[in-house]
């Protein structure tokens, strides 16, 4: 069982991005897996780090 996490800069590495993200479960490929989550980050400073951007990811997709 694998846990997916897509993150789609979709601001060409502006220095503040926003990003689309999809959350998946199941063995790891596209078509063995399942989506529990999606969405979009707005706003993302970039020099924050990438933990920051997947904390954020894991903030939003829980309803938040």
């Amino acid at each position: 069982m694998s846990l997916v996490i897509s993150i789609r800069n979709k601001s060409a590495l502006a220095p503040i991005s926003d990003y689309d993200y999809v959350v998946r479960v199941g063995d790891g490929t596209k078509e063995g897996s399942r989506e529990i989550a999606a969405g979009e980050i707005k706003g993302h400073k970039r020099a924050d780090g990438w933990q920051i951007l997947v904390q954020r990811v894991l903030d939003h997709s829980d309803g938040s």
